[in-house]
């Protein structure tokens, strides 16, 4: 009887340290590094505060700006506009933006109020169905995808100066190979 109590105890212990084991794999797999300069995009899934699905990964073709930002932060605020501004000139070129808050969930209603007014798909980073992304350790921090899903820039704090030096070549490379591959 005391063997058994022994076997069962050791038993007991391998199954309880596997468990951890696998529940801190699967916490790594929940929380993932940034994304990589120059290599594809993470995957990223999420239903936005519209009720449409985005999907980064059929973006193909477009240069897209993935940015977090959180209702609290007045550097995020700030930047809004220009984001939204040149997503208007630009958006026939080519140029998507997701706007993913990081707001609690209890947040929800303030976070829609804000977006509502956006003219890009904006969602709360909780609804992500795949988040390649992670949460982000600070905003504001958007990445540019470029056309062909190669992760290209991380920026911070985004004005119209920076979105014009960084995300205008990408569309006229991304125009360039559309035209390359009609003719």
């Amino acid at each position: 009887m005391i063997y058994a109590r022994k076997v069962l105890t050791k038993v007991i212990g391998a199954v309880a340290a596997a468990s951890a084991l696998l529940a801190f794999a699967a916490e790594l797999e929940m929380a993932p590094a940034e994304p990589l300069f120059k290599h594809h995009t993470p995957p990223l899934t999420i239903k936005t505060a519209e009720g449409n699905e985005f999907d980064l990964g059929s973006m193909h073709g477009k240069v897209v700006l993935v940015d977090f930002w959180a209702t609290w932060c007045a550097p995020c605020l700030a930047e809004l506009p220009a984001i939204e501004k040149f997503y208007r000139d630009h958006r026939s070129q080519g140029f998507e933006v997701i706007a993913l808050s990081i707001d609690r969930p209890r947040d929800r209603e303030k976070v829609r109020n804000l977006i509502r007014k956006l003219p890009f798909p904006a969602a709360l980073l909780t609804d992500a169905r795949r988040n390649g992304f992670g949460t982000p350790e600070a905003v504001p921090v958007s990445y540019v995808i470029d056309a062909r899903g190669i992760v290209r820039d991380k920026l911070i704090a985004i004005d119209d100066e920076l979105l014009e030096e960084v995300v205008l070549p990408l569309l006229r490379e991304a125009s360039r190979s559309d035209r390359a591959d009609t003719q």
